[in-house]
């Protein structure tokens, strides 16, 4: 059977993997190289400074696998050559390349590295991370345990973070937010209970994110790390903003330490349920450079800017389209498309929108395509300016303006429109300045004396009305320029018309469906309120110092906790 097989070479290549990544000083790992479509005769490895090479012959395992496509049988195998080593002395090291000789020909792996963390300082057990693998194991340290002590957790051995890519960024600019457990428990059971915020942020959540886990020393004690969520962030306003990690509710295992015929040992004595909080990470937003260009509408990132008229050719009466696609990275979602100006004689509709977008390592990329569809009502030449479309580059720190060529348009006569009926509708369409001559009744005029214009009681009482609204127009105008040279005063008498005026805007996207863009602006109508009203700078507000405040107006604990609900579901939703 095996001659009868069909067998295609492959070369050989080897690939290698640290099992766990991240030790213990004294700890043991593992060092695996996977060599394909061969076996070695030889193998040279070189020492890893820090270490120790606790078996000089390699644990060896093989495998092979056979597929067969449209009748071609092929054959692949690989062998598995693992080294065990102890962990001696702190610090990350470099693995070297190895060398394998396989039938008098060198193959050679790449490099790796294994970080090693110092003992524990000052916990009562240390946490062992497996990176993924093997089993789970927790040792006590002598000096700090008796016989039948139970160990006790502490607010230390457990936390959370808001890790950020970056804490310096410009207003708009997405920032890169992982949710990250510090534990010494291993497995963790968690429920969350309070979820993070993001003052002054939209966000986007990472979809079925799924984090690695690894293992770092803080301040001298050892912690297993545990990415949970990630997000990516677009601040809307500048100053310092805070971003919260909320808080978790976690069930851990307590230990007793008891002596035993082999050694002092760990026994599960119980569970407990802990709330696990942390510190607000900050970020420093930047304000953009001013001026922007006229076409720019808020893009931060780098995008390209495309258009395309379909169809080609025009006839009146019937519709054609102009599509604008923007891709790129950045904040995609929250853009708006340029407007094209079209000549009057187009009829124009309502443009379809069209975005798609998904995260790619630490920002959104994507792309907006809108459809603008339009109905030539004339016959001739027509014209559609260059299109427009201005950003912000983060790294260059500068603005960038994209364009995209105008558009030379010919509209022939549709099907069932008459020439003349073209030509009227023109005339009425385009000399709307020109009106007829109208003659007047001749025998209407008076054939006395004209009477001088300034003998007549309509001339005075025209100057005396005349005066008395330069008068009243100067009393006006003196009364607002005070209103204006007070600039708190004036924000708070336009608190009220300016919230408002952002409801009606939220009540038309609630009635259009838009969840998104209606909390957003019930969220930009209260905080605008609450800063013009109590005099906060927006940067300043925060749930703390405007409780206070309406507490000090007299508002009852229900209206603000009513408030503080409100803020919470826009900024959540």
């Amino acid at each position: 059977m095996m001659l009868a097989f069909t067998l295609e070479g492959y070369g050989q290549s080897v690939s290698v993997r640290v099992v766990p990544d991240v030790v213990v000083e004294g700890e043991v790992f593992r060092v695996i190289y996977e060599l394909e479509n061969g076996q070695a005769n030889d193998i040279k490895i070189d020492n890893i400074d820090g270490c120790n090479k606790l078996s000089s012959q390699p644990g060896v395992t093989s495998s092979t696998s056979m597929t067969i496509i449209n009748g071609k049988r092929t054959q692949k195998s690989s062998y598995s050559y693992a080294y065990t080593y102890r962990a001696i002395k702190t610090g990350t090291h470099t693995i070297s390349p190895a060398t394998f000789i396989v039938d008098g020909q060198e193959v050679k792996s790449r490099g790796a590295s294994i970080k090693v963390l110092p003992p524990d300082q000052s916990a009562s057990r240390t946490p062992s991370y497996s990176g993924g693998t093997g089993s789970q194991m927790q040792s006590a340290s002598p000096s700090t345990q008796s016989s039948g002590a139970t160990t006790a957790t502490s607010g230390k051995d457990h936390f959370l973070r808001m890790n950020l890519n970056k804490t310096h960024v410009y207003e708009h600019e997405a920032i890169e937010c992982t949710l990250t457990l510090y534990t010494r428990e291993q497995q963790p059971n968690l429920n969350y209970k309070t979820p993070p915020s993001f003052d002054g942020f939209l966000t986007q959540d990472v979809d079925n994110y799924q984090g690695q886990a690894t293992m770092d020393n803080i301040n001298g004690r050892n912690y297993i790390i545990y990415p949970l969520r990630k997000y990516i962030l677009f601040p809307q306003k500048t100053g310092k903003l805070e971003v919260n990690p909320g808080a978790l509710q976690m069930t851990v295992t307590e230990y007793e330490v008891m002596n035993s015929f082999f050694g002092r040992q760990m026994i599960p004595v119980g569970e407990k349920e802990l709330t696990v909080t942390g510190s607000p990470s900050i970020v420093n937003v930047q304000a953009l450079p001013s001026p922007a260009p006229a076409s720019f509408n808020g893009a931060v990132g780098r995008f390209t800017l495309e258009s395309k008229l379909n169809p080609q050719s025009l006839k009146t009466n019937e519709a054609a389209s102009l599509e604008i696609l923007i891709t790129g990275t950045g904040n995609i979602a929250n853009i708006k498309a340029p407007q094209p100006e079209f000549p009057i004689d187009f009829e124009q509709y309502t443009p379809s929108e069209d975005i798609s977008t998904r995260v790619s390592g630490s920002t959104v990329t994507g792309s907006i395509k809108t459809e603008y569809t339009f109905v030539p009502q004339s016959v001739g030449k027509f014209e559609v300016p260059q299109i427009e479309f201005s950003y912000f580059d983060p790294a260059k720190k500068d603005y960038v303006t994209l364009t995209t060529g105008g558009y030379n348009i010919d509209v022939a006569k549709g099907a069932g429109v008459t020439t003349g009926i073209m030509e009227q509708e023109d005339i009425a369409r385009r000399a709307t300045d020109i009106l007829h001559i109208h003659k007047s009744d001749a025998s209407k005029l008076s054939k006395g004396a004209v009477t001088p214009v300034f003998y007549t009681a309509k001339f005075w009482i025209v100057w005396v009305v005349i005066l008395a609204g330069a008068v009243a127009f100067l009393l006006i105008y003196k009364k607002e320029r005070g209103k204006r040279a007070d600039v708190v005063g004036m924000k708070t008498a336009r608190a009220g018309r300016v919230a408002k005026k952002r409801l009606r805007t939220a009540k038309k996207y609630m009635d259009a469906g838009n969840s998104e863009a209606f909390h957003a602006e019930v969220l930009k109508a209260l905080w605008g309120y609450i800063s013009d009203r109590l005099s906060i700078p927006l940067t300043d507000l925060n749930r703390a110092n405007v409780s206070e405040k309406l507490a000090a107006h007299g508002l009852s604990e229900q209206e603000i906790n009513r408030l503080i609900d409100i803020l919470d579901e826009c900024e959540m939703a």
